[in-house]
């Protein structure tokens, strides 16, 4: 069953989507909500769901508000950079009449369109907006919509990505419904069907991807490094709400007191993380950024940050150890930690030990790894954030989907596999990333890449410096 079209636009798409819009990668993500934005129902709660209470705490600023206006807000624990959050339910502005339900949709999708640009973004991901408890007619809303972005789409300049969600919450549509809706569709806006892909996308990212071979000026990496290092605090402080919750539910039911004094000592290492990364990035704001390059010129041994899941990757590990010790270089990884007297986290371990390294290595496999309470991330994912705020070469490599690998080696918890998945689209859209499948592949890559890094040529596919 077919549940996906594309329409092109110059260099511009349109594509019209059943599923669900939280999935989405886009860089802003447009919500359907009453003035007061509560977020109690329908997409705006999926989205409250998967983003965490950051969302709604940011959007309390800013309300009340009217209806067709469009509020914008943090997004949260979600990939994207922000939610619109579409006002179709609430007072009308005084001195105004009532205005139509498609006077509503076409004020809403023309200003979210307008905010692209303002904020230099490239791709957005609308649902289809007033249909849940404002009761919108679904097919005349995707039908506005789509008009609307169509005649931005053919006028427009700089090419973007946008999408329109259509997502059967309430179980209302069948096979056949989804068939009827593109047919519909094509026959109400007729200057769309000229525009049809005849080949239909697979699913893909839809968020700008970072272009190989650009040589980064020092002003430019000083304000990605500051971008990443406001991208883990914000992450810290979902996880912060996250656990203040649950402690809030184990106190009012008079919960196990040895649970209850771990999510206290969970609390005080989120602390001491967020207090940590404010100060790199006060650091970093007074700093060269420049002074941080890798100086492949010292006499000095390089050392190398070796970052993976274990489980399914100890033998990989292994060899890739033993190439960064034929080059004559140090290593550091979870092999090195030991036991520290001065009862250091692990998450500042690795903080630490990350950015003291000259070079970090990624091996992303099957598996996402132990979960860190404090910050609701893997080990792995914390070692490779850290590493995105450094400007030092990171070299990546990524499992390839036909890698021979052990059934019980794979990741089983659905929500590990998500944030597994999420990781390894991070690390191939920002990355040349070497798609390895066996040990001795990887082995003989790594050891290419490494004398690359010694000899100072940054230009191979296979290594990326961030």
């Amino acid at each position: 069953m077919e549940k996906k079209r594309a329409y092109r636009f110059g260099e511009s798409q349109l594509t019209i989507v059943f599923g669900d819009i939280t999935t989405s990668k886009a860089q802003v993500l447009v919500s359907s909500d009453d003035y007061y934005i509560s977020m109690g129902g329908g997409v705006s709660a999926a989205i409250l769901n998967a983003g965490g209470i950051a969302i709604s705490l940011d959007a309390a600023k800013k309300v009340p508000v009217s209806v067709a206006d469009v509020v914008v807000t943090t997004a949260g624990a979600l990939p994207a950079q922000y939610i619109f959050h579409a006002v179709t339910i609430g007072p009308y502005d005084a001195g105004h009449e009532a205005i139509s339900q498609n006077e509503i949709i076409t004020r809403i999708t023309k200003r979210c369109m307008q905010m692209l640009d303002s904020l230099q973004l490239r791709s957005i991901a609308f649902p289809a907006l007033g249909t849940g408890v404002a009761g919108f007619d679904y097919v005349d809303v995707a039908v506005s919509m789509a008009a609307v972005i169509a005649d931005d789409l053919l006028v427009r300049q700089r090419p973007i990505e946008v999408m329109i969600y259509l997502f059967d919450r309430f179980g209302r549509m069948s096979e056949i419904d989804f068939v009827r809706f593109f047919e519909e569709f094509a026959v109400r806006v007729p200057h769309l069907a000229n525009h049809q892909l005849k080949k239909q996308m697979t699913p893909e990212s839809v968020a700008p991807s970072v272009q190989d071979g650009v040589t980064e000026t020092a002003q430019e990496i000083k304000m990605r490094r500051i971008n990443n290092v406001r991208k883990l605090m914000s992450s810290l402080e979902n996880q912060r709400f996250s656990l203040e919750e649950r402690l809030i539910d184990l106190q009012s039911t008079s919960g196990d007191a040895h649970e209850v004094a771990n999510l206290r000592q969970k609390l005080r290492e989120n602390e001491s993380l967020r207090l940590n990364y404010l100060n790199e990035l006060r650091t970093i704001s007074g700093q060269d950024a420049s002074s941080s390059q890798l100086d492949v010129g010292s006499k000095k041994a390089l050392t190398v940050f070796v970052s993976s899941t274990y489980k399914d990757l100890h033998a990989y590990r292994a060899a890739v150890i033993e190439q960064i010790i034929r080059r004559d270089m140090h290593v550091r990884g979870m092999e090195y930690f030991g036991a520290d007297p001065n009862r250091v986290t692990p998450a500042d371990k690795i903080v630490d030990d990350v950015r003291k390294a000259d070079i970090y290595l990624g091996i992303f496999g099957v598996r996402y790894g132990s979960i860190d309470e404090a910050t609701g991330l893997s080990m792995t994912e914390l070692e490779y954030n850290e590493a995105e705020t450094s400007n030092k070469p990171m070299l990546t490599y990524v499992i390839r989907d036909d890698a021979s690998v052990q059934v019980s080696d794979i990741e089983s918890n659905l929500t590990a596999k998500a944030k597994l998945d999420d990781l390894k689209v991070r690390v191939l859209q920002k990355h040349t990333a070497y798609r390895f499948n066996t040990i001795e592949d990887l082995s003989r890559q790594v050891y290419e890449d490494l004398g690359k890094v010694m000899t100072n040529d940054l230009s191979k596919p296979s290594l990326t410096p961030i």
